[in-house]
């Protein structure tokens, strides 16, 4: 199903099904946040719309996302205003979460285990002689 097409069926759904909408749209990545973004001033279609925007930056694109939440925090209706701050936590929390990737370190330094001295049997030592 094309983006239009999604986001044409969520704006029409009632929300117990329009949240069934939300991962189907976020894979559409920084288009679903343009595509949601004029309805995070819309009373019936904000609170979605953060949803969505939250999902594409937990899945990818964690600095739009955080933007686009930033510039509209006071613009959202009033009720839709906790799920703003609560979705910008999340994502700073997710970002903080992803571990980095360490560097392999080179050949050379890779330590090289110690031998330990080989270890004689006194009953052999006593035959031997």
């Amino acid at each position: 199903m094309s983006l239009d097409a999604l986001l044409e069926e969520a704006r029409v759904a009632p929300p117990g099904r329009r949240i069934e909408l939300r991962d189907g749209i976020a894979a559409y990545g920084i288009e679903a946040i343009g595509g949601v973004r004029p309805w995070l001033q819309d009373d019936q279609l904000s609170a979605f719309a953060v949803r969505v925007v939250e999902r594409v930056g937990l899945d990818g694109e964690p600095v739009e996302a955080g933007r686009v939440l930033r510039s509209v925090r006071t613009k959202v209706p009033a009720n839709v205003q906790g799920d703003v701050e609560a979705a910008l936590l999340r994502l700073k929390a997710a970002s903080k979460a992803a571990p980095a990737e360490k560097p392999k370190p080179a050949a050379a330094s890779v330590a090289t285990p110690k031998r330990e001295p080989p270890r004689y049997d006194a009953e052999k030592r006593r035959r031997a002689r």
